[in-house]
């Protein structure tokens, strides 16, 4: 992030210097100033952050090298953050309870053997929970880079809150719906017999979903669910899909890190669309939301669509209400939305969206 001078300097240099634009991660952020609009105490959300891989250097789009593992745990420990459980932080969303200022969630996907070698005891000796969400199939062929079930009975025992990642890791929008649920099943009879119980949160593969799947996991019993968009967890929006920040060694700089670990949802009703899918007749998408009044200093506001290369154009038919304008339409496969300004005292508002169109390569 820029580090604004404290010192003074003529007046035409520090309006450059505050509309000055950042590439932070995958997106980009305004840096401008805004009044600080804060909430007096407290959250009305929270961070999630999602790994994969804890120093398996060779593949580092899903993997976090030590270094910057062990930095990321230093700052959460020495920058006043909070900590909770994955199941508490979510109920507390869904009842519209408030968080302890800067709630920050460890979620770990796939469950890799340097989860338990390299990832949890470092967070277990800092004191931070973790959840992992487990697909069961590579656990049930014994593959020799993923945890047993020995291994992952123990984590449950230490602690970490087990979550469900379905059985095969499966392309869920691809594979259809009824393919899907019946991935999601096998994999339920699988922890009922190896944990005795049925993970109560899930975790889309590949973060992709449809309005469909996400019914049908809500019907299956699940109490949340979560993709794989960049956003904190707030409560705007859906329980049954809900955002993470991915972090890897590309987008696990320090900067980054602060930036996504103490992110507030940005408080919005009335969005457009409401489901992810985006078909032919309507991509681009009419994308548009109504901030809550309490927010100030909307027309700091940025919005990038993740195919686009920069912010979208904004129109306000209302003092609260922003409609997002691009023509280019998003390609097939997974795509997305960041919406992010200034909340004060070093702090970003953030709203993610994902969006789906079917068709996309499967990677």
């Amino acid at each position: 992030m820029s580090r604004f001078l404290a010192f003074l300097m003529p007046l035409s240099i520090l309006l450059l210097t505050l509309g000055a634009i950042q590439s932070i991660g995958t997106h980009q952020v305004v840096a401008q100033s805004t009044s600080d609009t804060l909430p007096p105490s407290g959250d009305l959300s929270a961070s999630v952050l999602l790994y994969h891989r804890f120093g398996e250097d060779t593949l580092p789009t899903t993997n976090i090298r030590l270094a910057q593992f062990d930095a990321h745990l230093k700052q959460l420990k020495s920058g006043g953050y909070n900590f909770m459980s994955l199941e508490e932080a979510s109920t507390r969303i869904k009842s519209r309870d408030m968080l302890p200022s800067r709630t920050v969630i460890i979620t770990v996907d796939d469950a890799y053997k340097s989860v338990i070698t390299e990832g949890w005891p470092r967070l277990k000796a800092a004191g931070i929970p973790m959840t992992l969400f487990v697909s069961t199939d590579p656990v049930d062929q014994q593959h020799s880079n993923y945890l047993t079930w020995d291994d992952i009975r123990t984590l449950k025992r230490e602690g970490v809150e087990i979550g469900h990642h379905t059985a095969s890791h499966l392309h869920m929008p691809h594979a259809g719906l009824e393919a899907a649920m019946a991935d999601v099943r096998r994999a339920s009879a699988r922890f009922e017999k190896e944990l005795g119980e049925v993970p109560t949160l899930f975790a889309y593969p590949y973060g992709e979903y449809t309005e469909a799947l996400r019914q049908a996991i809500k019907a299956e019993g699940f109490t949340a669910a979560f993709g794989q968009f960049s956003g904190p967890m707030g409560q705007s929006e859906n329980p049954y899909s809900l955002p993470r920040f991915p972090v890897n060694e590309r987008y696990g700089n320090d900067a980054r890190f602060k930036l996504i670990s103490q992110t507030i949802a940005l408080p919005v009703a009335d969005l457009i669309p409401n489901t992810p899918e985006i078909t032919e007749g309507r991509n681009p998408p009419l994308f548009g939301f109504t901030v809550d009044r309490s927010v100030r200093g909307l027309k700091a506001l940025a919005c990038y669509p993740s195919h686009l290369g920069k912010a979208a154009e904004l129109h306000y038919p209302a003092p609260n209400r922003i409609e997002v304008r691009f023509d280019k339409a998003f390609p097939k496969g997974r795509n997305r939305i960041n919406c992010t300004m200034p909340a004060g005292k070093g702090r970003w508002y953030w709203l993610g969206r994902f969006f789906y169109v079917p068709g996309g390569k499967l990677d």
